[in-house]
């Protein structure tokens, strides 16, 4: 079973559904995309039917509030069942150094000693690097500078069982540089801001984000045959799906995911 078990949706400041992150399921086996902006992860994680003591790798695109924040009741959750020996083995993250040492310059000193102590032995950070590549829950995922002009920015991209390419580009544009990367791929996850209607209220493409029609032509271009299209302002979160799908679908001829929280797309 290859699913993405979808968390949230919401760009960075989005109260009507929670910050744009997911899980990737390859039989049983969970990788955690971001982490949103706060303790709603563990809730989100319950929600959508997953034991947090199922998930053992976590990946960072970047350093940003909305998808860092969840980081830290994720670790005190995790540090906390592995001290009541409720949460077996390790858990990994992978992400930029810088990010490395943001949580340990934050949960190490507003931490109990016993959960610093459950941290250092068990909490396992992978500093990623362009085309470096990581088995994680039985794919193999290559590590994507994602070229953000902000900070640093990772995506991923991986063969599923079935044969299908799955690229991640975290809340950027695709950046040129990529084309050849994602041109064919099965699957592109990629962020949308808004509506082109909607460009000049919320400024896009000045805070380096996309419009549906964005994305939709580039993808387009590429030849990809699916895309899922998130991290999205809420302003119009009851008919987002059917409002953000038609522009989609007039500008790309795949298929175009818009999905709500707690959704599963089946890979």
């Amino acid at each position: 079973m290859e699913r993405i078990l979808v968390l949230g949706t919401g760009a960075g400041m989005s109260t009507n559904c929670y910050n744009a992150c997911f899980l990737l399921e390859n039989n049983g086996k969970y990788l955690l995309v971001d982490t949103g902006m706060g303790i709603g992860i563990i809730k989100q994680i319950k929600d959508i039917g997953v034991d947090i003591t199922k998930i053992h790798d976590v990946f960072i695109s970047h350093k940003h509030i909305d998808h860092l924040l969840g980081i830290f009741p994720l670790i005190r959750m995790v540090t906390s069942l592995m001290g009541a020996g409720v949460y077996e083995g390790k858990l990994h993250i992978y992400c930029d150094k810088e990010i490395k040492e943001l949580v340990d310059n934050f949960f190490i000193p507003t931490s109990y000693p016993e959960l610093i102590k459950m941290y250092h032995e068990n909490i396992i950070f992978h500093d990623l690097h362009n085309n470096e590549k990581f088995n994680i829950i039985g794919y193999e995922i290559e590590a994507i500078d994602l070229y953000s002009t902000e900070c640093n920015q990772f995506g991923f991209q991986t063969k599923l069982n079935n044969g299908k390419v799955l690229t991640f580009m975290g809340d950027v544009p695709c950046n040129d540089k990529l084309n050849d990367k994602i041109k064919g791929t099965d699957w592109v996850l990629h962020e949308v801001f808004c509506l082109e209607s909607e460009e000049k209220k919320f400024k896009a493409r000045e805070k380096f984000h996309s419009t549906v029609k964005d994305v939709a032509e580039k993808m387009e271009m590429l030849k990809v045959k699916n895309i899922v299209l998130w991290h999205t302002m809420d302003n119009n979160i009851l008919q987002r799906k059917e409002l953000y799908t038609k522009e989609a679908k007039e500008y790309f001829s795949g298929n175009a995911y818009i999905p709500n929280d707690l959704e599963i797309i089946e890979l």
